[in-house]
């Protein structure tokens, strides 16, 4: 009789789904940093941002090195959203460099700024050098708005 009783109860089961790769978490966790990223153009908070961005390009990088993504690439390859990936990501390391490159742009250009201050106030040097920087930021001005 005890059996009868135990084959009449049904057991109910959750369906849960699939756990993330740790990586993909990894890539949600810099995604919500950069988008609580204040932003501000003081020098700290560009390099914190770069900083931010390389550390999500780092982490793209190794979801696209896994495996499976390698063999679910090669599966559909002829597949026009797998060349729109490609191509974004390879704007996004463009982006990237040209980011670099004007922040040690207007690095070198503030010490050279820091510099004509300190060997004499009031010299034509000093106005050479703000008229420098500032040419410099109008110019990065217009090459990042072209880039986006």
């Amino acid at each position: 009789m005890a059996s009868k009783s135990t084959a009449l109860c049904h057991i109910r089961s959750i369906s849960l789904p699939c756990r993330s790769h740790p990586t993909t978490l990894r890539i949600e966790e810099e995604l919500n940093k950069i988008k609580r990223w204040e932003t501000s153009s003081t020098s700290e908070a560009i390099c914190t941002g770069l900083c931010r961005l390389a550390e999500l390009y780092k982490r793209m990088d190794d979801l696209l090195n896994l495996p499976l993504t390698i063999q679910a690439f090669s599966q559909h390859q002829n597949q026009k959203w797998g060349e729109e990936f490609l191509d974004g990501s390879s704007r996004l390391v463009d982006i990237c460099g040209i980011s670099r490159e004007i922040i040690f742009q207007l690095k070198e250009n503030v010490r050279d700024f820091q510099s004509s201050l300190r060997r004499r106030k009031g010299d034509s040097s000093t106005e050479t050098s703000i008229a420098n920087y500032t040419s410099l930021r109008r110019k990065t001005k217009k090459d990042a708005q072209r880039s986006c």
